[in-house]
């Protein structure tokens, strides 16, 4: 019996052992590419049965010339870089890790969160250089009393509201496709798209980027925020539009931002927000600690593993 072959298409770990456990069973021949020219690639993953993939362009032309493969695993939540229609008119499963890094994420944003609304960022800086109280305070939003806006209620949305109950919060507004303005939820109550950006102090964002949230947070929409309210996003940086991000917070109308994520990444040099004092950056960090990592690999190959076993993987975006 010939053995399945499994290509790691853009390998990003210094070790796979999480896979390779995961994927004994199959008896596997297991490929593991840490960098190769796209049309060398497209020639090893023609023959694969199954394809684990971290930031790869799975675009249509892509997955139409794939002649075996029954699954396209990806490492993570998203799935933006995978054409799901493509895979599925294929025939091809598109698996994914939804409960991966949830709790991590949230964290971060609570502490993007905390940073931003003490200036924590700005005041580290001017001690490292030498400046102890010589910049003048900036205006200071308090958490206590504000009103804090989460969009988009899965897994991350719903840890960070448990995280931040206790902060002291006037009113905490969720919008989310999964809830109706008016339902109330753990002290939080659902609210429409347009009454969360106009109330919000505070926004967090926690939605998927596609078709109808890339550039979601477009100019009219940044100055519909409120005059002084602050943006948080460990989402996807696509969702915001940062040419609009940046005006307004040049002009003084958002009071500031904090975002791990961006749309071009690492950003250019010569990127506006950069000079920005009132930005606050990590670099795509939000999801990492060493339990998330290994059981993001280990739930990878299991949707593998599962598919090639039992015909579905654990977890599907798509349906055949």
């Amino acid at each position: 019996m010939t053995k399945p072959l499994i290509v790691i298409t853009d390998n990003l770990f210094p070790h796979n052992n999480e896979e390779k456990a995961a994927l004994a069973p199959l008896k596997a021949d297991i490929r593991i590419v840490d960098h190769m020219p796209r049309p060398e690639l497209l020639s090893l993953c023609r023959r694969a049965d199954a394809l684990m993939v971290n930031m790869t362009e799975m675009d249509r032309d892509f997955i139409q010339a794939l002649e075996k493969c029954r699954i396209i695993s990806r490492y993570g939540v998203g799935y933006d870089n995978v054409d799901v229609e493509a895979a599925t008119a294929k025939g091809i499963w598109v698996g994914t890790v939804p409960d991966y890094c949830y709790q991590e994420v949230a964290e971060h944003t609570t502490a993007l969160l905390l940073a931003l609304s003490r200036d924590i960022f700005s005041r580290d800086r001017a001690v490292r250089s030498g400046q102890w109280r010589a910049k003048p305070l900036k205006k200071l939003a308090p958490l206590r009393g504000s009103t804090l806006g989460i969009l988009g209620y899965g897994r991350t949305g719903h840890a960070f509201h448990h995280q931040i109950r206790g902060f002291g919060f006037g009113h905490i507004l969720i919008n989310s496709t999964n809830l109706h303005p008016g339902e109330e939820v753990g002290g939080a109550m659902a609210v429409s798209f347009e009454e969360l950006i106009a109330r919000s102090d505070y926004l967090s964002l926690h939605i998927p980027l596609d078709e109808k949230t890339h550039h979601l947070l477009n100019r009219d929409v940044l100055f519909s925020m409120k005059p002084g309210a602050r943006l948080i996003n460990t989402a996807r940086g696509a969702i915001i539009d940062e040419e609009a991000l940046f005006e307004a917070l040049d002009c003084g109308h958002l009071g500031g931002a904090a975002v791990d994520v961006l749309e071009e990444e690492p950003p250019a040099p010569d990127n506006p927000l950069l000079q920005l004092d009132n930005m606050v950056f990590t670099d795509h960090e939000a999801y990492y600690s060493e339990h998330s990592i290994a059981a993001l690999k280990r739930k990878t190959a299991e949707n593998v593993l599962a598919c090639l076993s039992d015909g579905q993987p654990n977890f599907a975006v798509n349906k055949l």
